[in-house]
């Protein structure tokens, strides 16, 4: 006889996911069904490995998500350790006597320094170089908001950032009179990865102390030379601080290699964790020259490195286990397949797009900066209506205004198959 906890997690499952099914002893036992652990054989093919994947997920088969530019989908081995989760810290709450901080029914206070781990090893950092936070937004306002600048100091930026990370630079300079240089990217764009390091470098004075920029911008998924101007930065005596909210889990990202000072990234996109998780990388010797700007008993603890900057009280304890599960599926595919993966997809999109006469690719026709997000537009279509036709045939993208048109991200739910729709519906508009 199927549980009432086995129910609850079905319900669950099915408020998450948007279906709404007649709820009967069938269902809920097909539900429960245990999943063959991921765990692709060394002789799998790509393509075998991400069908595999595909059934891990609570997207309606026959649905092609292409929106993991916003959010992504997790799969259901995160929203397992998310109910369980939930369940069990309700169920236990008053077990806990709150002699130690390590292990208690909520975050903000103990150091999760095995999760950190986990972070860091995907990251290839160390633990006390990496802190927890709730997104790449709170990330970067940290940072902004924790460096001593001062009237007049620059800041190198891009016309091309997300809101989350060049506004807490625009804040400081409103309050402050810091001065951010938001350089024009597009045109360096059209001649190659030497120029926009030549537009970062012509723009550089004696007062720059930070270039800031997205290893992949969100709006148009510009693949950046990112280890490039980090090392411009550290050569001009600049502080390098990257974006890294459309990078980590769709890119293998190497913090040492690419000589970056600090990192924020959003796993709850590409690395498919729990909606509202973020990690926040700082090198060791520069934590000292960020303040932590949201306090609690630990801010001013030298000793605990990068927990310093996880002062931010009671949290979701289940929200980490669900990050868990997230790091652990990504392993279990291993990025350097997942990064293939996601870039044939990008690449047999173009390749498809560049043969219809009234599409304009609003991102850069230059493989060179070629990323998992592709954004596109059909001439005589508004965005709208081409996100809608899309979704008519089940494949969800992202609007981004009639001329840009539609962002459309592959991330490894997705198959060539539904690269192919893509192409179909677009083919189809006449005249």
């Amino acid at each position: 006889m199927t549980s009432s906890l086995e129910r609850r997690a079905f319900l669950t499952r099915l408020a998450l996911s948007g279906v709404v099914l007649p709820f009967t002893a069938e269902a809920v036992a097909e539900s429960r069904q245990e999943l063959t652990p991921l765990a692709p054989s060394p002789g799998a093919s790509d393509a075998e490995v991400f069908e595999q994947a595909r059934h891990h997920f609570l997207i309606p088969a026959g649905v092609a998500y292409c929106n993991t530019g916003t959010l992504g989908a997790s799969p259901r081995e995160v929203v397992d350790a998310l109910v369980h989760g939930i369940e069990n810290l309700e169920a236990e709450l008053a077990d806990w006597p709150y002699f130690q901080a390590d292990g208690e029914p909520l975050t903000g206070y103990q150091k999760l320094t095995e999760l950190r781990g986990q972070m860091s090893a995907l990251m290839n950092a160390s633990v006390d170089e990496i802190a927890l936070v709730q997104n790449a937004t709170m990330g970067m306002g940290f940072l902004a908001n924790g460096l001593d600048l001062n009237a007049g100091d620059e800041v190198l930026s891009t016309d091309q950032e997300h809101g989350g990370g060049i506004g807490p630079f625009r804040l400081k300079a409103k309050r402050y009179g810091i001065v951010v240089k938001e350089l024009p990217l597009l045109d360096a764009v059209q001649q190659g990865p030497d120029a926009v390091v030549r537009l970062f470098a012509d723009a550089m004075t004696p007062r720059t102390r930070v270039v800031m920029f997205s290893q992949i911008t969100s709006g148009l998924g510009i693949h950046l030379p990112t280890a490039e101007l980090c090392a411009l930065a550290r050569e001009n005596g600049a502080l390098s601080i990257v974006d890294g909210a459309q990078a980590i889990g769709q890119v293998r990202v190497d913090v040492k290699d690419l000589g970056c000072d600090a990192y924020a990234g959003s796993p709850h996109k590409w690395l498919m964790a729990p909606k509202g998780t973020g990690a926040l990388y700082i090198k060791r010797d520069v934590q000292e020259r960020v303040w932590p700007t949201l306090a609690s008993y630990a801010w001013d603890d030298d000793e605990a490195g990068a927990f310093r900057y996880m002062q931010y009280g009671t949290g979701s304890l289940p929200v980490a286990h669900g990050l868990r599960a997230a790091i652990e599926f990504i392993d279990a595919l291993g990025m350097e397949r997942i990064e293939r993966w996601d870039l044939m997809l990008a690449n047999r999109l173009r390749d498809g797009l560049e043969e219809i006469p009234r599409v304009r690719l609003a991102s850069p026709d230059d493989r060179r900066f070629v990323s998992a997000i592709t954004t596109f537009a059909v001439d005589g279509v508004s965005a709208k209506q081409l996100q809608q036709d899309l979704w008519a045939r089940k494949v969800r993208v992202r609007a981004q205004g009639d001329e840009r048109g539609v962002r459309l991200s592959a991330h490894l739910y997705v198959s060539p198959a539904d690269i192919d729709t893509v192409l179909d519906v677009v083919r189809s508009y006449r005249g």
